[in-house]
């Protein structure tokens, strides 16, 4: 009996002090929060290994030619397995990403208007990557119909992060790869980025996933060729599968660094 009160004692007091637990110094250590992540646009990779569809040239086509579940299927891979590799438990889903345009997925709930500032809450609970792109990435920002595009681009999106927040999501706007098919700052990716950018001031966007790529242009305006051309094809505008995975590690690395100071873990 005496043996078995002696036990019960130890056993008592290891609780109470700790002991037995799982951390380093005897403590229970809660598993660190799985992130909720969703994939809206174009696929960040493709399984294929080359774009098939991220520069078209009108927005009909655009329309009508969706991401295969394939791409779709290894953007969501390729991004989960970075982030797990950086130490965050990440559930990862692919949400519209089958060539529907930015503008027909805002325009499909209240005419487009953006929610009212008594609708906004605060603690986003999950966060959203998005990558989406003009429906022309060909023509260039001089064209007065893609110029046009541009600005409708920026108010799309800006009601499109306003409404996650709304949702208690935050919204984070994949930066797109710089190309190198027409003179400095008129290309479609140029356009795309500054409206990323103007987008970015009108709401609560973060922009990621830049990656280290050299386009240099003479006196002239003409592109200097370099070995990084040969990563964006024939047409100078089409990222390989060197340059998606690129990115895909930049947004990992900036991903991880927010969940790490959201969550305080490193």
């Amino acid at each position: 009996m005496k043996k078995t009160a002696t036990a019960i004692l130890v056993s008592l007091c290891l609780a109470a002090c700790g002991g037995g637990g799982s951390g380093g110094d005897g403590s229970l250590t809660p598993a660190p929060k799985s992130l909720k992540l969703s994939l809206y646009g174009q696929p960040l990779v493709a399984a294929s290994g080359t774009v098939a569809h991220a520069q078209l040239a009108a927005r009909d086509l655009a329309a009508s030619a969706p991401a295969t579940s394939s791409d779709a299927g290894s953007s969501v891979q390729s991004l989960q397995d970075a982030l797990v590799a950086r130490g965050v438990p990440a559930a990862v889903t692919a949400q519209v990403m089958d060539g529907t345009t930015l503008h027909q997925i805002v325009i499909g709930e209240n005419n487009g208007l953006p929610p009212t500032p008594d609708q906004f809450k605060t603690d986003p609970s999950e966060w959203i990557v998005v990558n989406f792109q003009l429906d022309d990435m060909v023509s260039t920002v001089d064209v007065p119909s893609q110029a046009a595009a541009i600005q409708q681009f920026i108010q799309d999106l800006s009601v499109f992060v306003q409404r996650a927040a709304v949702s208690g999501k935050r919204v984070f706007a994949v930066q797109p790869i710089q190309t190198c098919d027409a003179k400095p700052g008129a290309s479609a990716s140029s356009g795309l980025q500054n409206a990323l950018t103007q987008a970015s001031l009108k709401s609560n966007l973060s922009i990621i996933g830049a990656i280290s790529l050299t386009v240099a242009y003479d006196g002239t305006g003409n592109v200097i060729q370099s070995p990084d051309l040969a990563h964006l094809g024939a047409d100078c505008r089409t990222p390989d599968a060197y340059l998606l995975n690129q990115r895909v590690q930049a947004i990992a690395d900036s991903i991880a660094s927010q969940y790490q100071a959201t969550t305080g873990t490193n």
